[in-house]
């Protein structure tokens, strides 16, 4: 049997980064050949997964959130639930410390840079500056930083405004909650301050006003689109157009393929996608967990949650209140805004910061992510060659394959950088 040597680096702990490791372990690395840079207290987190709170679900039934590719009951095995379950999400980072062996070294620090050795070893810096050389880096840095919407952004900082709420802290006590969004990220401010207090409410604004969708009471049938079906954005709105009211069956069978239909659009459909559709496929594609969206729906008649569409034209701060107005002139006015419009699709990292500064790679199109060949996973030049022994996973790849943020595609790129590595 074939033996790994020299050491490789992990850059994030989060899921990604988690999800690798695992698969270098799966491939026959030796936990003492893996290091893991992240500067946070626990791995196996990142945003998704740093939650306590149990009201928190996976978006994902448990039967298709295994780490391992070749074992893709595991995870449901484990935590001995029914196959079509929506766990607690601090579960699933249990789930990924648990598989990560004990001689895996995390080293709770950020890269912020890195330096190709005439061997072709990696030098990689940390923040402390001290150097380490590497076989070969695997980048996994995730999300950028949370979106700030235009109307705050000429506005000085407030204690009114919870800008990030996946910062690590705890949603202030108060009665009253103000949000601005309303995806996947408000449904979780909401179940969470609505369980404080039975006299708690929460106000929602958004553009659409609309809530993600809900998965089925049980498992469905994707359906099963050929690429060339649906390989421009014109093919793809008539496939949705032609499912009707099986949108979910429509929705899960391009999972398989969706890789190569973004890979499939121009640049500019790409944008038009986004532009135009993306807030509606966001809603079907990353839907909440059934017991979940009935809870939404319990709360909502009894006017705990209120929901609106409009644009924001002002915002004010009173004393200990923030308010709303809308361009249509209604007021809405709570003791905290929370803000939950997700994160951006560019990078802030110290390492990609860097990077792109010095010219060693250049964001992915659109500005999401980096430049990666998603063939091999190796992270791009400027100039369009590839590294030979620096990779990158999950949102990294957005730019290049859009879907790359649920945990079935990044294990399947964790995979494959595994068995690069392993077998060369």
């Amino acid at each position: 049997m074939s033996e790994f040597s020299g050491r490789v680096l992990v850059v994030g702990g989060g899921a990604s980064g988690a999800l690798v490791a695992i698969a270098l372990q799966q491939a026959g690395i030796r936990s003492t050949q893996i290091d893991i840079a992240e500067p946070s207290e626990l791995l196996g987190e990142g945003l998704a997964y740093q939650t306590r709170d149990p009201l928190h679900r996976l978006n994902v039934p448990a039967e298709k959130m295994s780490a391992i590719e070749e074992l893709p009951t595991n995870f449901a095995e484990w935590s001995g639930a029914p196959s079509y379950t929506f766990m607690p999400r601090g579960t699933y980072g249990t789930y990924l410390r648990n598989l990560l062996d004990v001689g895996i070294s995390h080293i709770k620090e950020y890269v912020v840079d890195f330096a190709i050795e005439p061997n072709n070893q990696v030098n990689v810096t940390f923040a402390s500056g001290i150097t380490k050389n590497y076989k070969a880096l695997l980048l996994a840095m995730g999300h950028g930083k949370a979106r700030i919407p235009e109307f705050l952004m000429d506005l000085p900082a407030s204690p009114r405004i919870i800008q990030d709420v996946w910062d690590g802290g705890d949603l202030p006590q108060c009665r009253n909650l103000l949000c601005f969004g309303t995806g996947l990220t408000f449904v979780d401010v909401a179940m969470t301050h609505l369980a404080r207090g039975p006299l708690n409410t929460v106000i929602a604004v958004s553009g659409s006003g609309n809530l993600p969708e809900p998965h089925a009471k049980s498992q469905i049938a994707p359906l099963a689109p050929t690429l060339s079906e649906v390989d421009s954005l014109e093919k793809l709105r008539f496939y949705f157009a032609k499912a009707g009211d099986s949108w979910r069956e429509a929705a899960d069978g391009l999972r398989p393929i969706m890789e190569a239909v973004w890979r499939s659009f121009s640049i500019e459909e790409r944008d038009e996608f986004l532009r135009t559709e993306g807030s509606l496929w966001s809603r079907r594609r990353h839907r909440i967990a059934p017991d979940v969206a009935d809870r939404v729906s319990e709360e909502m008649a009894l006017g705990r949650i209120t929901v609106r569409s409009g644009k924001v034209s002002k915002i004010n701060f009173v004393d200990d209140e923030v308010s709303l107005t809308l361009e249509d002139g209604h007021v809405f006015v709570g003791d905290y805004l929370a803000l939950c419009i997700g994160r951006d699709y560019e990078l802030s990292d110290p390492l990609t910061l860097n990077l792109l500064a010095d010219g060693k790679t250049s964001r992915g199109p659109l500005g999401m992510g980096l430049s990666v060949d998603v063939s091999t996973g190796l992270l791009l030049k400027p100039n369009g060659d590839s590294y030979s022994n620096i990779y990158a996973l999950g949102p990294l790849r957005s730019g290049e394959a859009f879907e790359t943020t649920a945990i079935p595609e990044i294990r399947k790129q964790a995979t494959m950088i595994a068995q690069r590595l392993f077998f060369g």
